[in-house]
């Protein structure tokens, strides 16, 4: 590609990258036991918002260069996109993880504006996914003129109380609801969201929005809570893995259709049941498809909430039949077993 281009696109501005996409595109010498199929970059500047459980909040005190467990190196804009433009045959699309900033809209526009012409440019061309907070629905518009493929709104939280507790400085939960809520309706299949599961909130009250998601065409990802160090929720556990194995199980079910929110069975907020019978359910999970990472199409986040060689929350590639079988069990919902 002509050098003089990209700087004309990218001048001297940077941008944070994950480890595994450095990796990937061969900004750093790392071993990774899966590579990413996403290439996932992150704005600079930290962000206002003070999320209990964020690295990137302002009332952290962990290094900048972290999001969950994740190291995020910086590198030249320039660099980042170069290495883009080269093309890589195990990336399907690239993911925007924009800070809460008061420059972000412009910010964010400038950086897909650069994406969509290095594409059009060299013709490798990745769908463009933002997780980002709009500040309207016409940003949300915006965005999409531009250029981009998905937006992601995260809830985070699955209930009003716990995004009280957990998201103090963040746009409140019903007005997020309700750009979530504008935004599928004018902009059907291209809206994301996700939950973080272990934030206090009940097994239930996630099936519940969950639903309310799907009716909505919204996709869902899950993250399972990853205490970080030098944030206000640095103490707080992870989720049980019986709990997110269930959450996950729900959440494959409701957003393919199988059940509906109401056909659960609940004890003290917890799922005792899908539904489905033991055997159909089991036949449903047995490729293993619901405990891979969720999101956008071609998302499988190496590593967010794990340590390599510890317990697999979210399996960033295809599952071998033992660990399916791990899976189903570690749920122990009514009357599933192997």
């Amino acid at each position: 590609m002509d050098r003089g281009v990209l700087c004309a696109v990218s001048d001297s501005r940077t941008i944070r990258v994950s480890l595994g996409t450095a990796a990937a595109l061969g900004l750093e010498k790392v071993r990774c036991d899966v590579l990413p199929t996403t290439a996932y970059l992150m704005t600079t500047g930290g962000c206002v918002s003070r999320c209990a459980f964020c690295a990137q909040a302002r009332t952290s005190n962990s290094p900048e260069a972290f999001l969950s467990r994740v190291s995020w190196p910086e590198f030249l804009l320039e660099e980042v996109l170069h290495a883009l433009a080269g093309g890589n045959s195990n990336l399907e699309r690239v993911c925007i993880q924009v800070t809460s900033t008061p420059s972000a809209p412009s910010v964010t526009g400038e950086l897909v504006k650069d994406l969509a012409r290095i594409s059009k440019t060299t013709g490798s061309s990745y769908p463009i996914s933002l997780s980002y907070h709009p500040v309207s629905i016409s940003d949300v518009e915006r965005l999409f003129k531009l250029g981009v493929d998905r937006i992601g709104i995260a809830l985070d939280a699955a209930a009003r109380d716990i995004h009280e507790r957990t998201k103090a400085g963040s746009r409140s939960f019903s007005a997020t609801l309700k750009l979530l809520e504008e935004a599928s309706a004018r902009f059907p299949g291209r809206i994301s969201t996700h939950f973080i599961v272990g934030l206090g909130e009940t097994e239930e009250e996630l099936v519940d929005i969950m639903q309310h998601m799907k009716d909505l065409g919204i996709t869902i990802g899950l993250f399972a809570f990853t205490p970080v160090k030098g944030t206000p929720m640095e103490n707080v556990p992870q989720p049980g893995l019986d709990t997110y194995r269930r959450i996950q199980i729900a959440r494959y079910l409701i957003a393919g259709g199988y059940v509906r929110a109401n056909d659960f069975s609940f004890s003290n907020g917890r799922i005792r049941a899908t539904g489905l019978a033991p055997r159909a359910l089991k036949d449903v999970l047995s490729d293993g498809v619901a405990f891979r990472t969720s999101g956008c199409p071609g998302c499988n986040r190496p590593y967010y909430n794990e340590h390599p060689g510890g317990v697999m929350f979210n399996y960033p590639r295809p599952l071998q039949r033992l660990e399916i079988e791990s899976c189903i069990l570690d749920a122990d919902l009514e009357g599933l077993e192997i």
